[in-house]
């Protein structure tokens, strides 16, 4: 098995595990939890809620639900290409890879499933000083996914600037 095979495999792991906590935290976030309802987990720093997201991540653009299910499939398409193109498919790149397509595609399915908008649960803060918008696994995912692909971006530049030079 080569390098780069190994490599999508781990990202169609983290995908498929992204992807299956996404979809079972918000199952048992909706039967268990009241719209609104606040559950705390660390004191009242953090708890669990129910709230249905329609706009965007942590929820930015209420109202756009449509709008940022067609941005949001469009940029899954993007990704795949991308992935499919990247000729240096490094562990870091894919795993990447994995959380961001994983996040994304559970933030679609509550999107295209009737939804009243993306299930939205942990919520974070202090309510006299600050709470964080309220989000989930998927979001966490891209987030995370997406920093580590910023991570691979500028080493990959850093890798081509000395072999660059090297050639010089």
């Amino acid at each position: 098995m080569t390098k780069t095979t190994k490599n999508t495999l781990i990202a169609v792991f983290i995908f498929i595990i992204i992807l299956g906590s996404d979809i079972i935290t918000k199952s048992l976030v909706e039967n268990h939890i009241s719209l609104y309802e606040r559950v705390n987990v660390i004191g009242s720093f953090v708890q669990l809620t129910l709230i249905y997201n329609q706009g965007g991540i942590f929820g930015i653009l209420q109202g756009y639900q449509h709008f940022f299910l067609v941005v949001s499939i469009i940029v899954f398409l993007l990704l795949i290409v991308y992935f499919i193109l990247e000729k240096n498919k490094t562990l870091l790149f894919t795993s990447s890879m994995g959380l961001i397509c994983g996040g994304a595609v559970g933030n679609i399915l509550d999107r295209i499933t009737g939804k009243p908008g993306v299930v939205d649960f942990i919520y974070i803060g202090s309510d006299e000083v600050f709470r964080w918008p309220a989000f989930n696994i998927a979001d966490s995912s891209i987030v995370v996914g997406a920093t580590l692909l910023v991570i691979h971006q500028l080493l990959e530049e850093k890798r081509r600037k000395l072999q660059g030079a090297k050639h010089q």
